[in-house]
């Protein structure tokens, strides 16, 4: 081993969370495989406590994590923003969709789930061109909760970045650290789920140019929005949401009308404000890999769900940006834990080699996970993730 191999070894022992990721996100050498599983229900059922308690106690829920962690240390950053993502006294206020609530609309051990449903008319998709993206957020607002006022809103607001915060230090005081500090959702995102899918589709092909018209108009408050989430709680990394606008459902020339320009852009705004986009690919983007070539090295994170083949994203995109997956949920649910060692294992060997890894499961980790897989999952990080 040569002295400028000693010294680059030297400094990557003893890494914390915080710089394990930021270094993986760098393509920097590591001590270690950053552990970034986005774990949520099955924190409650680890813990033997119903999703409807869990989803309405925060304090209790965040109790779930600390047992979690302590039983994987191995678990390096927490990637779930349970308190606006999921707690259900700010979920049922603040989400721009409907929402099924364990307790409530579903039995007391069931995840919550959204509900798809079309909130607003095209009409009012067409006036963001002259109202804004704000006026057209009031009408969802209202519709989905009709006693409600402009204050409200603004409390509701304030409690979620209250919330966040709040999460924040406690994520930080089990020694982990908090993966996404904003959200962007592009107006192709938004719009999708609260037009729905169906009708959105239509838009899509009835609107063209038109559409493109809306989509700018949402583009720079959605992203300001995201810098603001991000500066409030101090993590600056930021979330971009790409479950809709993906490959699977447009072909080449509709991506790179509605979708590509938008991501791009949003991307490259977060980054000169200093935040790190995190590219959060649902479905297979198999098509479209090669885009984000388009992005600075170095930079950017690209985390899928199990549908996109990670090995081949690796060839792709090879010292250029840092990859993050992809246990599948379905593995985590209903394979062996030697299944999950051998697929973990494959998955540090060859994403991981040369460094721009994050381990982490696919998507979410499903809440009636095996608890023998989620195990294998994490021992086979301590196990194979040392980088020395």
């Amino acid at each position: 081993m040569t002295t400028s191999e000693v010294a680059s070894q030297a400094k990557v022992i003893g890494m914390t969370p915080e710089e394990r990721l930021e270094a993986s996100i760098a393509l920097q050498p590591v001590d270690r495989i950053a552990c970034a599983p986005f774990v949520l229900g099955y924190a409650a059922r680890f813990a033997g406590v119903t999703q409807k308690t869990f989803y309405h106690d925060f304090d209790l829920a965040m109790r779930c994590f600390d047992q979690v962690r302590a039983a994987y240390p191995v678990w390096d950053s927490n990637r779930c923003n349970f308190g606006a993502m999921a707690y259900a006294p700010i979920l049922r206020n603040t989400w721009f969709q409907k929402v099924a609530i364990p307790g409530e609309e579903l039995p007391e051990d069931a995840p919550f789930q959204i509900v798809e449903h079309e909130l607003t008319t095209q009409d009012e998709l067409r006036n963001i061109r002259t109202q804004g993206a704000g006026a057209y957020m009031m009408v969802i607002g209202q519709r989905l909760r009709p006693q409600a006022g402009r204050d409200h809103f603004q409390v509701w607001a304030r409690e979620r970045d209250e919330i966040t915060l709040k999460e924040v230090q406690a994520t930080y005081a089990r020694g982990q650290s908090f993966f996404y500090g904003g959200y962007l959702a592009i107006g192709y995102e938004l719009l999708s789920m609260t037009r729905s899918m169906a009708a959105f589709t239509r838009d899509v092909y009835k609107l063209g140019d038109e559409l493109v018209e809306v989509l700018w108009a949402m583009q720079q408050g959605a992203t300001q929005q995201a810098i603001d989430e991000c500066r409030k709680c101090g993590v600056s990394r930021a979330f971009i949401v790409g479950c809709r606008c993906t490959p699977t459902f447009l072909n080449r020339k509709r991506f790179e009308t509605f979708a590509w320009p938008f991501l791009k852009q949003g991307a490259l705004d977060l980054l000169a404000a200093g935040i790190t986009p995190i590219f959060h690919l649902d479905t297979d983007w198999g098509r479209c890999l090669e885009y984000f070539l388009e992005l600075p090295k170095g930079k950017c994170v690209i985390e899928t769900d199990g549908a996109t083949n990670l090995f081949r994203a690796k060839q792709i995109l090879r010292d250029h940006t840092c990859l993050s997956g992809d246990v599948p949920p379905g593995m985590l649910a209903i394979a062996s834990p030697a299944e999950v060692e051998d697929y973990c294992k494959k998955l540090i060997r060859e994403v991981g080699d040369g460094g721009g890894f994050i381990f982490s499961n696919g998507c979410t980790m499903p809440h009636d996970s095996k608890h023998a897989n989620v195990k294998a999952m994490f021992d086979t990080v301590e196990k194979y993730g040392r980088c020395d």
